[in-house]
């Protein structure tokens, strides 16, 4: 099985989780498209909504699939994610002629959730069983460190802000490996999820008309000098991390688990690492200068193609190599 495809060490495959993956990782490529719309309360509740819970519940799953079976294997794993961070950081590094320090430490674009995912898995690794053994008490302390990073000026360099105000959701992944989801969310009619997900929808749509940014991103913190503004950051992050919890359970109960979106949910990697190539390589200077339309929909398109484009390209082989060089190395001196 490819680096792209092996995501958990030492558990069985479920095609459900990759089928979830696919529909994440869509939604990750069009929530780096949707910006480049012309402003409109779709726009604006389509971010909100997209950001509410797309890369929570993604770190969720990575905390699933992150059990230290096989210690070897396990470090082997985390070697290959920080290896893909580096080959492409370095790739970004050199097309954007970002050659500063504060860009050499900071992860381009989307590639913090794999440093994010190196500090996660790492610290799986070295802290002792006994600590881990008591779950409610790590995660309170967990959810302690969330709203805690918030007032820590940090902000993206290292990913520190993210792995820190994230941590939670990878902890809840984690704890729960061998919590069947689907027999629970089963309980749940799927119309009702569905509608409930339709009126988050609704609520940005109508009520809550800005961007949530600094809440969602994770990367922001909410330390300013105006304390009231501060607090009232503080209070959403506090309302975040529920929230998202709810709305990740919908929509784990809506997402069908069909085959096809299991075979295009093991590319997950690939699609994540490589599209922002083509996002803001072609489609941003295409839609800002006016070269292809812009409006709501033909960005939804947009995003459908590039994933669907991505999914197919994951069969070359020199590019999964490219993610990861030292495959090739160990290959050709064997």
């Amino acid at each position: 099985m490819s680096h792209v495809q092996n995501l958990s060490v030492g558990v069985k495959r479920d095609p459900y989780w990759d089928a979830l993956k696919f529909i994440l990782i869509f939604l990750v490529v069009y929530g780096h498209i949707v910006p480049f719309a012309d402003y409109s309360r779709f726009k604006v509740a389509a971010f909100n909504f997209v950001y509410l819970f797309h890369m929570p519940l993604f770190v969720f799953i990575s905390g699933r699939f992150s059990q230290v079976h096989d210690r070897k294997r396990y470090m082997r794993s985390i070697w290959r994610f920080l290896e893909t961070l580096l080959v492409f950081q370095i790739l970004y590094v050199v097309l954007l002629g970002q050659w500063d320090i504060k860009y050499l430490m900071t992860p381009n674009f989307h590639l913090w959730y794999l440093l994010s995912l190196v500090f996660w898995r790492l610290m799986l690794y070295y802290l002792p069983e006994r600590w881990l053994s008591h779950r409610g008490l790590v995660l309170v302390v967990c959810f302690v460190v969330s709203l805690s990073a918030g007032f820590i000026n940090v902000g993206e360099p290292l990913s520190l802000q993210r792995t820190l105000t994230l941590l939670p959701f990878f902890m809840l992944g984690y704890y729960s490996y061998d919590v069947d989801f689907k027999k629970y969310n089963h309980k749940i009619p799927f119309l009702v999820a569905g509608g409930a997900l339709l009126a988050v929808f609704c609520l940005f749509f109508f009520v809550l008309q800005e961007s949530y940014s600094y809440v969602f991103y994770g990367s922001i913190p909410y330390w300013t000098d105006n304390w009231p503004e501060t607090f009232t950051r503080f209070l959403s992050r506090c309302l975040f991390l529920p929230s998202t919890i709810v709305v990740s359970l919908l929509v784990m109960r809506v997402v069908p688990a069909w085959k096809t979106f299991a075979k295009w949910g093991s590319a997950t990697l690939f699609v994540y690492v490589y599209h922002p190539l083509i996002v803001l390589g072609f489609l941003e200077p295409a839609t800002a200068n006016g070269l292809i339309p812009k409006n709501d929909f033909m960005l939804l398109v947009y995003a459908i193609i590039i994933t669907a484009l991505l999914v197919f390209l994951s069969r070359f082989k020199v590019l999964q190599l490219l993610m990861n060089p030292s495959d090739w190395i160990r290959r050709r001196a064997s």
